[in-house]
This record gives structure tokens, C-alpha cells and sequence, in this order.
């Protein structure tokens, strides 16, 4: 785990440069949106020292009008933190949250020899130097501990053309590291001498830009790139009203209904769901004594087969979701089952293994498409009832809670890997929820 002082620390450094958690408010089903984060990320090495910094490349850099790209990630002993957001540069090197500095500069004091390492933390109002980082909010410096010892802080550079071999290291002259090249890799590392230090996983990031060609990239390894699943596709469609399933499993797999199903649950039963995935199983109790609409809804779907062979498609660590329930096309723009359900109330707070429905920000928007909560930062979600300010916050009906299978969840939100292209991003690995198996009593 990364050094709680440096979390703490850099907590307070990034609020000057952090422009909030843009993705905290929509976790939207058959019309989707949200999200940004990051976490584990393998390989790399030591590499080779590199006492001078900004002189490992001929080019001249990036000219005015130029539109650059690096992948960057800050490491702190062994995790990366959440990347930095800050849209109001002046000059043209900047991010958007997304782990990628976009480098087009808008006036010489950006351009040439002056796109910098620096001046991309001077436009978060952050400084670097070979001591660390430092903000009127807060530092983050060398020699904070780690579980293996002190850290030095260094910057780990690579190129397209050597991602797969050990990166240069550069010790000195942090701040004057020069952009040279169009898609250069950076990781910021904060760890004890000898550790490896792994490029950042916002490479997967790269790909998405509309001004960047894919085939230009290598083929990363796993992990650095959301996993693409095929989607099972349709199944049977039923026009007209919707008899209820056959409670033992047997009605025939179908995912295009005319309408919301009729009432087939019990709602003085009790209910659980056993998501079956090649992770592990989640088994959930469903609450149908407070959202008996939503859990009958649910239900109904589950014993058509709807979800089997779908896809856990998004994940988002910061406000830890991980979404599903996208059959025709595995992801948040599926067209749904045919139909949306009415809201069972507003004013939700969301804690660590809630199950809820994902939704637009328009009332009564769900149908088919769900999440997870797999940890506290779900509570950004929060919201006061009546929805004041339209944003979302607290709407998302929460119909369930995970009694086993947390740390599958916290599993599958650790192969995070961001995408902006995705709401935010995925997992680095195929997440499939092979069925779902409802159980009464």
C-alpha cells in the first residue's frame, strides 16, 4: 500500500490543481457517461541512470500549433495516484484528467525548448523540482516511507519505440525534462532505491485521442488497455404483455420486451442473487421490502437469462463503481431491454457493496443496466432528496447489498485501466458475469 503520509500529503497538494471529480455525478444506463481513474500497472524496470535531464532525444519539440500527447502517472512507493485535472492553462500544456498531458502550445513560453516537465506542473500550479513536489497547499518530497524504505524520486521516461525495454531514469534537473517527441511516456516515482517502476496506465489512454492513430501504438501488454468483450447478443423478444419467467431457469434467453414486466415476485419473500463470474461469485440480498419494483424488475430479467454472458464492461475507482448489464452491446449506449422502470425514491447514500441501478440523470431513466459499489468513494454519489440541483446525485436506486464476494469486487475494480473513449475506462481484463441465479425463501 502506498505510505499513508504521502497520501495525506498529496491529498492537500492536488486540491490547488484538482478541478473536482467531473464524473461524480452520472452513472447513466442505456445512455451512459462518467469516470476517471487508475491503479495497478506491471512491468517495467530500473533501467539505466540518466544524470542529465531533457537531453535524451534530438527533436526540437513541440512548435506553437503543434498538438502533442504524453502518458504521465505519479507513483507513489508502489500504486499510482488518481491523475491531476486542471483546464485553465494559459500557455498549452495541460490535462483533462484523463493521466495524458496534452501539449499544444499556444505561445513560445510553451513551445520548443521551453514544453517542460515543469512547466506542465507550473500550469497546476504545482512546482517540481529534484526534491519533489510543492504547492502553497502542501509537499510531497523525497524520503517519505515506504514499506521498502525512503523514497528518492526520479522520473521514468520511455518512447513508443522502447515501452517494452527498461526506461531511461533521470534523478536531476526534474523540472527541465524537455518534451521531445509526440507520445512519450513519464512516470513521476516516489519510491525506495532499487524498485522497479512501471509505466503509467493512462498508455492505454493514448489510443482514444481523436488526433492519435492507433496503429501508430505497440501492442501493449495486459492491463494497459480496457478489455474488449463481445457482447452475447439478442436473445428471444416477447411482444405484448410479459408473462413471468419460470422460476426454475428453464424460460429460453430474452432480451427485447414490449414493456416492464407484471409483478412475479413475492415482495414478503426473500431474495438473493448470486452473480456467477469468471472472477468469483457476488452473492447480493435483494431488498424487495424497500424497492420492490426494482428487484422485481431484476428478477424478471435474471430468469430470462438477460444477463448471462455480459460483461462488468466499466469500472471507475473514483467513485468505485464497476457497471454491467449491457447484452447487445457491452457497454453504457446499449439500447436496454425495450422499456424503463419508475424510480423507487431519491435521497440514496451508497456504501461499499450496494447494488443499484445505473441510470441517466433524467427521472425514472433505468431499465437493465446496474452497479456495484466497491468502496467509500460510492458516497460521492450521495444526494439530498428531491435531486435540487438536477445532478443526479442520490437517484440511483439501490435494490441490493453484497453479503460474500467483496473482495471479488475489489478484485475487479483493481484491473482498472482508464479510458476516456469509456465513460472513464474498464477493466484491463475480461470481467463476465456468466449468469445470474436467483434463490427465494
Amino acid at each position: 500500500m502506498r505510505a499513508r503520509l504521502a497520501l495525506v500529503v498529496l491529498v492537500a497538494l492536488l486540491a490547488a490543481a484538482c478541478g473536482g471529480d467531473d464524473d461524480a455525478d452520472d452513472v447513466a444506463g442505456n445512455a451512459e457517461g462518467t469516470d476517471e481513474a487508475t491503479d495497478d500497472a506491471g512491468g517495467g524496470d530500473d533501467g539505466t541512470e540518466d544524470e542529465s535531464a531533457g537531453d535524451g532525444a534530438a527533436g526540437d519539440g513541440p512548435g506553437v500549433g503543434d498538438h502533442w500527447h504524453a502518458a504521465y502517472g505519479i507513483y507513489i512507493c508502489d500504486d499510482f495516484v488518481d491523475p491531476l485535472l486542471d483546464e485553465s492553462d494559459p500557455e498549452g500544456i495541460h490535462t483533462h484528467g484523463d493521466g495524458v498531458i496534452h501539449i499544444h502550445p499556444f505561445e513560445e513560453s510553451a513551445a520548443g525548448e521551453n514544453a517542460t516537465l515543469g512547466k506542465f506542473f507550473e500550469a497546476m500550479q504545482i512546482e517540481l523540482d529534484d526534491g519533489g513536489l510543492f504547492s502553497d497547499a502542501g509537499s510531497l518530497e523525497a524520503g517519505i516511507d515506504c514499506p521498502d524504505g525512503p523514497a528518492e524520486v526520479r522520473v521514468a521516461r520511455w518512447t513508443l519505440s522502447t515501452l517494452n525495454q527498461p526506461p531511461t531514469i533521470i534523478d536531476s534537473g526534474l523540472a527541465d525534462i524537455r518534451f521531445t517527441e509526440d507520445l512519450e511516456i513519464y512516470t513521476l516515482a516516489f519510491a525506495p532505491t532499487g524498485a522497479e517502476i512501471p509505466p503509467p496506465p493512462s498508455i492505454g489512454s493514448l489510443g482514444s485521442l481523436s488526433d492519435v492513430d492507433p496503429s501508430e501504438l505497440p501492442d501493449l501488454p495486459p492491463g494497459f488497455t480496457v478489455a474488449r468483450v463481445d457482447p452475447p447478443g439478442a436473445g428471444e423478444a416477447i411482444e405484448g404483455e410479459t408473462p413471468c419467467p419460470a422460476e426454475d431457469g428453464s424460460s429460453p434467453r430474452t432480451t427485447e420486451f414490449s414493456g416492464p414486466p407484471p409483478m412475479c415476485i413475492d415482495p414478503e419473500a426473500s431474495y438473493t442473487a448470486t452473480f456467477v463470474t469468471n472472477r468469483g461469485d457476488v452473492v447480493v440480498e435483494l431488498d424487495a421490502e424497500n424497492a420492490p419494483e426494482t428487484v422485481n424488475n431484476f428478477v424478471v430479467l435474471a430468469r430470462y437469462h438477460y444477463y448471462d454472458d455480459t460483461a462488468l464492461f466499466r469500472t471507475a475507482p473514483s467513485i468505485d463503481i464497476i457497471q454491467g448489464g449491457a447484452p447487445h452491446s457491452n457497454d453504457g449506449a446499449d439500447i436496454g431491454p425495450g422499456y424503463t422502470i419508475d424510480d423507487e425514491g431519491d435521497g440514496y447514500s451508497y456504501q461499499a457493496g450496494d447494488l443499484a441501478m445505473a441510470r441517466t440523470a433524467q427521472p425514472d431513466s433505468a431499465s437493465a443496466q446496474f452497479f456495484f459499489s466497491a468502496g467509500p468513494n460510492t458516497a460521492n454519489l450521495d444526494g439530498p432528496p428531491g435531486n435540487p440541483d438536477g445532478s443526479g446525485r442520490g437517484t440511483y436506486v439501490v435494490f441490493g447489498r453484497t453479503v460474500e464476494g467483496l473482495d471479488v469486487l475489489e478484485e475487479i475494480i483493481g484491473l482498472h485501466v482508464p479510458d476516456p473513449a469509456l465513460a472513464g475506462g474498464g477493466p484491463g481484463e475480461p470481467v463476465i458475469v456468466e449468469r445470474v441465479v436467483i434463490e427465494e425463501s
